[in-house]
């Protein structure tokens, strides 16, 4: 069994509006799809984890033409899952490589940044297929592919919303290059805090990467 992990790049056009205004919005750093499953009626149905606040998830779905159900329920510190049921025709979609090929996807699939991320596993033959179909509607991004052997714990799974923004934008600066190309003045800058708070989001988030790194 083998797995390809994928980074896709969906043309804005074929978005739906509401997953457009998520991308566009500052509101929302990351949604991560858990699971999703099509009802006989081609209801599409998604579980997800979202970085992010929850008003804004709620207001841009509640204005979609094609969400049937928005339910969301808060963890903490802006993080929150969210049961979405979305109508419409899905076979037009990206979404179409999904339902007639023979693969698992490995959860999560990450939405973030205008882009798309997920880990397909199966036979190589099969994968391939998608990936063909699948060109035919977006970019796509072959980051790696191996025998499968699974999954630890997911290093996010350890980080407050505040802690994976900060760290986002200290890579984006430039603070984790070698040699070191932004400061944490421009990092305090971006996250609209002072270089105190910066430093101290960054040290617990590094913190908890490097425990996991090492327990791993």
């Amino acid at each position: 069994m083998r797995f390809i992990d994928l980074t896709l790049e969906p043309d804005p056009a074929q978005r739906s509006k509401s997953a457009q205004r998520l991308a566009e919005s500052d509101a929302i750093i990351r949604e991560e799809l858990l699971n999703w499953r099509m009802s006989q009626n081609f209801v599409l149905n998604l579980l997800s984890f979202v970085h992010g606040d929850p008003d804004t998830f709620r207001a841009i779905h509640a204005e979609s033409d094609d969400v049937a159900a928005c339910e969301v329920h808060p963890v903490a510190d802006e993080r929150f899952y969210a049961y979405l049921q979305q109508t419409g025709d899905h076979g037009t979609t990206w979404w179409t490589a999904f339902l007639t090929h023979d693969f698992i996807h490995v959860p999560p699939v990450v939405f973030e940044d205008d882009t798309v991320g997920l880990t397909i596993l199966g036979e190589f033959d099969a994968l391939q297929d998608v990936i063909e179909d699948l060109s035919a509607e977006v970019t796509i991004n072959v980051e790696s592919i191996g025998d499968y052997h699974g999954q630890g714990q997911r290093v996010t799974d350890r980080l407050t919303t505040r802690q994976y923004r900060a760290l986002r934008i200290a890579a984006e600066c430039g603070y984790y290059d070698v040699p070191r190309d932004g400061s944490l003045a421009d990092v305090a800058n971006v996250l609209d805090c002072t270089e105190s708070t910066a430093s101290d989001l960054l040290r617990r988030a590094e913190r908890e990467v490097i425990h996991a790194i090492l327990t791993a």
